[in-house]
This record gives C-alpha cells, structure tokens and sequence, in this order.
C-alpha cells in the first residue's frame, strides 16, 4: 500500500502534505505514516482512516521507529484491566496526600473538557455534589439496560488498536436493544501473543456480563492479535458466537476484489484521479454535481474511492471536454488527460463497477441501524451475489471468481451459526417464497439452540414449537401474513404474535436481538481511553476516579449515540 494514495499536497516545495482521510494537515510522508498509523507521540492518531489502513501504517510505521531506536527491551508488565463499571473500591487516603487530587490533574481536565461544554469545572465541583450526581444518573440508566439483558441478550463490540505510544488497547461494550454500555478498556500489549492469556482473559469479561447473557463476540478485525484470538476461541466452552464486523468484512472482500489481476491497477488509479480532483477546484465541482449525495458513515469510509469513481464514470463525457478544452503544462494534467481519453480505462472502470456497486450498496443498505441484526445477513449475501451475477448476465467464468472472494471471506470471518438461526427465525425471509432451509442454515439453527438455551428440556419445547412456525399453525397462521410482518422489527414480531409459545419466543428473541456491526459505528473517542490505562507515579485513588469519569463519558456518549440512531429508524 503506497502513502502517496493516502495524501493530497498542500504546499510541495515544502513537502506539507494533508490526509485524505481526515484531513489533518502535516510535514512529509513519514509523519502521515505514523499518523495513519497510530504510531508515535509527534503524530496524532487519524480517527476516519479505516482499520486495514491503519493496521498496514501501524506496522510499517513501528518497523521503522523500531529500527531507528536502540535495542531496549521493554520489561513486562501486568495486563492493566480498567473495570470501570466496577463500583464500591477501597480509597487510598495515605498515597492520595502525597500526590495531587485526580480531579487536579491534567489528564482528567482534559477529559472533562471532552465530556462537558467545554466548560471546566473546579476540583470542588467535581469532587463533589455535580459529578456525583452524573455518576448516579449513569448508573441508574446502566443497570436498567443490563437488566433487559435477561430477555434480548446482548452482543460483546471489541474495538482494538495501538495508541501514540505504541500500545495495544482494546474496548469493550455490551450492546442490546435496550441500548449499548461500556464495560472497560484494556492494554494488551504484554499477552497480545499468548492466545490461552486472552481467552482467559474474554472468558472472564464473559462471566463477569453473565454467560447466560452473552450470545456472541463480534470483533474489529480479522487480522492481527484480534484475528488469531477469534480462531481460537471458536470452539471455546463458552458457548459464545464470535464474529467479525460486517463492515470489516466487506471491507476485506473489496480489497480482495481489487486485487484481482484485471482489475488492481484501476483501483490504484482511483486514488491517483481523486487526488487530482481534490486539487483542483473546477473538476471538485464537476465530480461533485454527478453525485448522489450519499451520506456515509465514518466507519463505511473505506468504500468512498468506489462511490468516488461512480461519480467519475458519469461525469466523465464533461471531464474529457473540460481536459481537452484546458492547457495541460503539467506532468500531472497530462497523465490525467490521457487516462479519460483510454477507451479501455474506462470499460474496465465499468467492469469495477460491476463487481463492487452490489457490496457497496449492500452495505449502504447495512448502514442504518434497523437493518443491521442478524436476522438480514444471510439474505444480503445472496442478493449481492445474484446481483454480481446478474452485471454479468449470469455469465459463470466471469462472476465466479467474484463469488470465491466473497466467500471466503464469509466463510472465514463473518459468517456465525446466528446468522443462520437469524435467517430462519425472521418471518420476512421464512415467510417468504425465496426461502431456501438448506443443511447449513438447519444446522446453524440447532447450534444457536443448544448455546443460546442451557436447560435442554427446553430446547426439547422449542424445538416442539418450531414445527407450528414452520407450517404457519395456531398464531403463526395470521401472523405470517404480509401485513402483520413489514413495518415492525422481527424481535418485536416475536414479541407481539408469539406468546403462545414462550420458550420459542425467547429463543427468537434473543437470536434477532444481536447485532452484525461492530463498535465502530458509535465513533468512540480511543484518546480518552488511552488516558485510562495507568502511568507511573498514579494513586490508585487518582486512577479509580480516572475510571469513574470514562464510566460517565463514554456512557453518556452511547446513550446519545442509541437516541440519535433511533430517530433515524
């Protein structure tokens, strides 16, 4: 992966260059390195580029600084486990008179100016009556969320990477209908390669939640430390489901599409045109007046080159009028110029098109928050897949390979025994004549029973129940019908037509009730985090109110996220 896609130039002479990603602007290649990258204290970390980018940096940029520094072994250190919705710790009184107050300090200023107004209260204030009252408020809500936990379940969102210092953190939110919280932050940086020190350590977060409460994992990444501890906590005694982000993985099956022999130099191309195009103002407009206005979340930005070179493709009788009518007296006009005038640039960017418009737009679909349990997944994949076949009039040598991307990704990294149960169990997609009950959703749906309900003989009841879903019997019959099925949630379906049979309608409940997207689409903020992790010198007292402020913050922060996701359903 070249830095030079990943850059516009702000001043070239000087070798200032800007992020694409989110535009911060800098001093030279090897800074943006370290910024994409998360490496570094002269660098902040870049918050919008996605997770394959900053992960190739990351290493990049830590070989780099590795071989630059001396060889100074670290010592290891404990694994610091911040449970920040812990409540009832011992104070240290003695340890906190010689040291400043941790609402004194600096670190935890800076916190409250990013949970507050900006508007810093004093040490009395925080010490007392108004932080004690946002703690209590935070609380109240957090223990009437977990409590729904008993009815819907809830998801475990891992969200890992490496901070300024080089670390590797990692946080944890129990996500639910009823709403997501935060559970604590990790550095992993000491046991990242012990896979038997990680699963212990998951196992106990699982516990701690409730085993009878968590129905799946699903993680950030299907690569590094996160990567090798989802394989080997498949077959852990857990019982969880682990998964990885939807939006991960089609991120990594877009990647794999363009590396594809016939089509990689085009998705190269893409970042070399969007960078002219950002430089200059006319062809922006140009560009810009051929969109759809699409609004993508942060955590979808990986997809913009494609949505970009959509654009692109329709603009482009205009942008080859614009370029023949202007004077090229540059390297770079030049180059461009003859790429818009290449016939066979442009049918290839048309193959492109054909192979990525169906996952993006897939995905797009993904993107709100209503569409995004576990009960659609199954059902998304073939549409894609159809459709990819379909741009290619259902010719097989040229939509095969597209299909062996796809799933190996699927096969490897996102696909779950839930997304089965889910695919069965919602009525829009049993009830439908599409429906296909083939050996890998049958299975998938007796291992989601036997992890999802521990008393077996009530898996002996639902599986009783099921028969009179599957035939439309008793108050399946008028509840299967169209109507009573478009407009509502299908773990609000079970909930509303199903109270004949409660043990099936818990078990449908809890399966529709997780999630397929990860941590990313609440945009937690990793710098807060990284201030909770321990530093020499630090009263346990200081840390606990540390741990106390993240606790506040970032609950606060997701429960706004659930306000503002449920007004867009």
């Amino acid at each position: 992966m070249d830095i030079r896609e990943h850059r516009c130039w702000v001043n070239k002479e000087k070798k200032w260059v800007k992020c694409k990603h989110c535009g911060e602007e800098m001093s030279g290649l090897q800074l943006l390195k370290c910024h994409l990258g998360g490496v570094g204290s002269d660098a902040t970390p870049c918050e919008q580029a996605a997770s394959t980018v900053r992960e190739m940096f990351r290493d990049v940029a830590t070989k780099e600084k590795h071989n630059l520094r001396s060889a100074k072994s670290r010592s290891v250190g404990e694994v610091q486990l911040v449970n920040a919705h812990k409540r009832g710790r011992s104070q240290d009184s003695s340890r906190e008179s010689d040291t400043p107050s941790a609402v004194e300090s600096l670190g935890f200023r800076e916190m409250m100016i990013a949970a507050s107004d900006g508007t810093v209260p004093d040490s009395n204030d925080l010490k007392g009556r108004m932080f004690q009252e946002a703690l209590e408020e935070v609380e109240e809500y957090v223990k009437k969320v977990k409590e729904s936990w008993a009815i819907t379940g809830c998801s475990i969102l891992l969200e890992a990477w490496v901070d300024s210092k080089g670390r590797d953190l990692v946080t944890f939110l129990a996500d639910s209908p009823a709403g997501p919280v935060y559970l604590t932050s990790l550095d992993v940086s000491d046991i990242k390669q012990d896979s038997k020190a990680l699963i212990s350590l998951v196992d106990g977060l699982v516990d701690e939640v409730g085993v009878q409460n968590v129905v799946q994992i699903v993680a950030c990444s299907a690569s590094g430390w996160v990567g090798e501890l989802g394989e080997s906590y498949a077959g852990n005694k857990k019982g969880v489901f682990w998964s990885v982000s939807v939006s991960h993985c089609f991120e990594l099956m877009l990647l794999k599409i363009g590396e594809l022999d016939s089509l990689g130099y085009i998705v190269d191309t893409v970042n070399v045109i969007t960078d002219y195009i950002n430089n200059n103002p006319l062809v922006l407009k140009l560009v810009r007046d051929q969109d759809h206005s699409l609004t993508v979340s942060s955590e979808f930005e990986f997809f913009l080159p494609y949505l970009t070179l959509e654009s692109i493709f329709r603009a482009k009788n205009e942008l080859t009028a614009m370029l023949a009518s202007s004077d090229c007296n540059n390297e770079e006009d030049v180059r461009i110029s003859k790429l818009v005038n290449d016939l066979t640039f442009w049918k290839t960017v048309g193959k492109v098109m054909k192979c990525t418009s169906p996952l993006i737009h897939g995905l797009l679909w993904f993107s709100k928050a209503k569409n995004q349990h576990v009960g659609n997944i199954y059902e998304i994949m073939d549409v894609i897949k159809e459709s990819i076949a379909r741009e290619f009039n259902n010719k097989e040598s040229c939509y095969e390979p597209l299909w062996d991307v796809i799933d190996e990704v699927w096969n490897k990294h996102l696909h779950s025994p839930l997304h089965a149960a889910g695919y069965f169990l919602n009525p829009v997609t049993y009830y439908s004549d599409d429906f296909h009950l083939d050996s890998e959703v049958a299975a998938g749906l007796c291992s989601s029973l036997v992890h999802v309900v521990k008393q077996s003989d009530i898996q002996v009841k639902v599986a009783t129940q099921l028969d009179m879903y599957r035939v439309g019997e008793e108050c399946f019959n008028e509840a299967s019908q169209a109507d009573h099925i478009i407009g509502i949630s299908p773990a609000e379906w079970w909930a509303q037509k199903a109270s004949q049979h409660p043990e099936l309608q818990s078990f449908a409940i809890k399966v529709l009730s997780q999630t397929c997207e990860g941590a990313s689409r609440y945009k937690l903020q990793s710098r807060l985090a990284e201030k909770l992790v321990p530093s020499e010198g630090m009263t346990s007292c200081e840390q606990e109110r540390l741990e106390d402020l993240a606790f506040v913050h970032y609950n606060l922060h997701l429960k706004s996220c659930k306000a503002k996701l449920s007004e867009e359903q």
